[in-house]
């Protein structure tokens, strides 16, 4: 008899690919002793420029507290510097260090090279099959965060 409630297995396999993805930035950033996240908020402030904390996690779709924790790690490994605005000290900006910005350029090749290995090994029809459905998963998932 066919599963009546599909949801379970989807979250399973959900928790799953994150596990996985998090597996694979390891192997793939380990030389930089960074994880995926990490590598996010580096190549976002390395895009944007400074940015405050609750700019950076609505940019990332983290919450607030996360992303700070983030950026204090960042901050002890001296890839990021915390500045508060001369007019307003209420505000911090964050932003990369000159160190940080130098590394970029290897950072980023870094991370083209993973695509590139994603890419190497799915098609574009798989591609775009997955893309569809994960586009598909968040608007509900959208809709179930954000009740009408």
């Amino acid at each position: 008899m066919k599963n009546q409630n599909p949801w379970p297995e989807i979250i399973n396999l959900l928790q799953s690919a994150e596990s996985k993805l998090s597996k694979a930035r390891v192997n793939a950033f380990g030389a930089y002793g960074l994880t995926g996240p990490q590598i996010g908020i580096l190549l976002l402030l390395d895009k944007k420029g400074a940015m405050k904390i609750g700019d950076i996690a609505d940019e990332r779709g983290m919450i607030h507290s996360n992303a700070s924790n983030i950026c204090s790690r960042l901050e002890k490994a001296g890839f990021i510097v915390r500045d508060r605005l001369k007019d307003d000290q209420r505000v911090v900006n964050i932003q990369l260090t000159d160190s940080a910005r130098n590394k970029m350029v290897d950072i980023k090749a870094c991370v083209d090279a993973f695509y590139k290995r994603i890419d190497e090994n799915v098609s574009q029809k798989d591609f775009e099959d997955i893309n569809t459905g994960l586009v598909k998963l968040n608007k509900l998932f959208d809709m179930l965060e954000n009740p009408k």
